[in-house]
């Protein structure tokens, strides 16, 4: 019977929560929740730009294919070479010799804005010789 007395006893003192709370509850409620984006992947396609359902995926091997796309649209382009580092794409373009100095600027200014329009992720530097 003293069994039976002290088992009883030990298991009420471990289920009672002298406080009348519950544990999981706090004394300040005072916090935003933060709702995923609807993009099916709980918020991680910002975290990883790599993966290629991404809208966003790209690789350099892609825009630089757009980049001498863009490029061919230039009759007046003899050669020309793309560098992408990062952010940032250099672009040198050598014109034909028979242009004249304000040609070869209008020719870098429009090679320019196409760039800037058709590549806007990228920050493009031009440099046209001749």
């Amino acid at each position: 019977m003293t069994i039976a007395i002290l088992l009883t006893m030990s298991l009420v003192g471990c289920g009672v929560n002298s406080s009348n709370k519950n544990p999981a509850q706090t004394d300040n409620a005072n916090y935003k929740t933060q709702n995923y984006k609807q993009d099916g992947y709980l918020g991680i396609t910002n975290v990883n730009p790599n993966d290629p359902l991404n809208p966003t995926y790209h690789h350099y091997e892609d825009d630089s294919n757009l980049m001498k796309n863009v490029l061919a649209q230039f009759k007046d382009i003899e050669k020309s070479n793309i560098a992408i580092n990062g952010p940032n794409a250099r672009v040198k373009v050598k014109a034909k010799a028979n242009l004249t100095a304000a040609q070869v600027e209008d020719l870098r200014s429009q090679v320019q804005n196409a760039f800037d329009t058709n590549m806007p992720r990228y920050k493009t530097t031009v440099k046209v010789s001749q």
